[in-house]
């Protein structure tokens, strides 16, 4: 087995070597969204390190063994949450808003990393705008052909010089590539791009993980952590003029729209010592809601016990909690989770009809959003367990 490369020591963003070290996870699964035909395969997936890293100069935080080469994104990476009703309201708000903002109708989108698709279709049959999205772990039988959306199994290269979008959307993306500022420069860079160009980026909210304790967010996969301090120094060092940052689905989302503008040098922060020190607590924090967690299940049965969720939040939590390998299934309203194993500890993914029969105790909900949504489908199924938030 060859040895892991060495931590990084400088930020992926600023690259400044003021950096506070953190919690570290040391097995966790490569590919989390990647779920496994049969339980042995799923068992045996690969696992790497993740060692929290946080930077004093720009804010981010970042996984300092992050290794790209461990990462090969398929057509078995699943992520779609369309299946959700809670997230499809989300989702329909947030298409009427760059819908309107932008007076998309008529004009071309194209959407990096656009996944299954979802989204693109769902923004230019709202629109009716031209889209093109490009993804290696787009599915053609997942979507019915609409007219004037098309989809590439590929990246948004040079390639494709003659795709001049007026709207470029990077939604949950930018978090998994080792050196954002670079892939950003690319992107400022293509010969398509005009100075018009309006780029959307959307990301988790690192002080969403560190400020309410959402240590389920951590994946290998995830190199990237951003605050907005972060999200808009990466922006402006390559050459982007930020146009809005904020925070969206209660605040576990980042957004940033920008256009194309002259780099600028990262500007040193006065005022972080708000996250430096949620950084310096986030590792006694992540080892006492460990404990309780390790404690809650012990004095259950695991038979009883299911996980709501098989996203990322659900396949760490089974993953880093003692005793949830235990757990008897996951459950998921995303058809093409179900039927499938967690990679780790190789426990099926069901459909919520799936415990019909079942007699439970607990559901554990892994994101709190998604709480009464849950809470309506198990009471219809006829279901009375305790139903509580990781």
């Amino acid at each position: 087995m060859e040895a892991p490369p060495p931590e990084r020591t400088d930020c992926p963003v600023c690259q400044g070597h003021s950096l506070l070290s953190s919690v570290a996870f040391e097995a966790l699964p490569v590919l989390c969204n990647s779920l496994h035909l049969d339980a042995g395969s799923a068992r045996s997936a690969r696992t790497a390190r993740f060692a929290t890293m946080h930077c004093r100069e720009c804010t981010h935080v970042f996984n300092a063994a992050f290794d790209e080469d461990q990462i090969d994104y398929t057509q078995g990476y699943e992520t779609s949450l369309h299946f959700s009703q809670r997230f499809t309201v989300f989702a329909d708000a947030l298409a009427a808003r760059l819908s309107k903002t932008y007076s998309l109708a008529g004009k071309t989108v194209v959407d990096i990393g656009c996944g299954k698709g979802d989204f693109l279709t769902k923004l230019c049959v709202m629109s009716g705008a031209k889209g093109l999205g490009f993804d290696k772990s787009f599915e053609k039988s997942r979507n019915k052909s609409v007219p004037g959306i098309r989809f590439v199994n590929d990246w948004f290269s040079n390639t494709y010089a003659d795709v001049r979008p007026d709207l470029v959307l990077c939604r949950h993306v930018l978090e998994h590539i080792a050196e954002p500022v670079a892939f950003l420069r690319t992107l400022r860079t293509h010969p398509g791009v005009g100075p018009a160009t309006v780029f959307y980026f959307e990301v988790p909210n690192a002080l969403y993980t560190l400020r309410d304790m959402g240590i389920w967010d951590i994946i290998y996969e995830h190199i990237s952590y951003f605050t907005p301090a972060s999200l808009c120094t990466a922006f402006n060092v390559a050459g982007f003029e930020v146009l809005d940052v904020g925070a969206l689905f209660g605040d576990q989302y980042l957004y940033i729209e920008a256009k194309p503008g002259p780099a600028r040098l990262p500007v040193p922060l006065s005022k972080s010592s708000e996250i430096e020190s949620l950084v310096q607590n986030f590792d006694e924090v992540y080892r006492d809601k460990i404990k309780h967690w390790r404690d809650y299940l012990a004095a259950r049965d695991p038979h009883q016990t299911v996980v709501w969720g098989a996203g990322s939040k659900g396949v760490t939590f089974v993953n880093a909690v003692p005793g949830a390998n235990r757990i008897s299934a996951l459950i998921d309203v995303n058809p093409h989770k179900q039927g499938r194993f967690v990679p780790g500890t190789g426990a099926p993914v069901l459909p919520p009809d799936a415990l019909r029969e079942r007699r439970l105790q607990s559901i554990i909900v892994m994101n709190p959003l998604y709480r009464d949504e849950i809470a309506s489908t198990a009471a219809a199924l006829g279901l009375t367990p305790e139903i509580v938030i990781a």
